[in-house]
């Protein structure tokens, strides 16, 4: 019968997922997956930082873990000054591995920035702020580009006032 990952049956999941990074370090999603069901649903935050740190180590150049740790930082430990850190290296490491592929992902890139420019704003920087969304949107990461484009009018708007 088909069932769903649900009322702890979240668990059954993770020993596939630890024995799936062992024959295949180099399969980020492993990773993200595992510190997906390991944060959110099963509220085991640090041991989902512990998977992804072991999938860091293995690739280090990935940003999708990255953008996951990120998340890590700011939802479940409520620290945004690291968060920031981890997803201004994630966005670093986006660019120098996506940006002259033909077909680059674009959903990664929306998020890490709209993240990004979330803490900027927060922090009273609007202005890098705007610098972000205009990056998502100059590559056209974001599916839906009307709310972005509104924000960043915003954002340009609140910044003329302070003047």
């Amino acid at each position: 019968s088909h069932t769903h990952l649900a009322n702890g049956k979240e668990r059954e999941i993770l020993p596939w997922l630890r024995l799936s990074a062992e024959l295949d370090p180099h399969r980020i999603e492993t990773y993200t997956v595992a510190a997906y069901w390991l944060r959110q649903d099963l509220g085991k935050a640090k041991e989902a930082e512990a998977f992804l740190r072991e999938g860091l180590m293995a690739n280090p150049a990935s940003y999708e873990i990255l953008l996951d740790l990120g998340r890590l930082y700011d939802e479940n430990y409520h620290d945004a000054a690291r968060a920031g850190n981890v997803w201004e290296a994630a966005l670093r490491r986006w660019l120098q591995q996506e940006s002259g592929k033909s077909e680059p992902d674009l959903a990664a890139l929306g998020q890490i920035t709209v993240r990004l420019a979330q803490l900027e704003e927060s922090e009273g920087h609007g202005a890098k702020a705007i610098e972000l969304l205009e990056l998502a949107l100059a590559r056209k990461a974001s599916p839906r580009p009307e709310p972005l484009e509104e924000h960043v009018r915003a954002l340009r708007l609140k910044q003329a006032g302070q003047r």
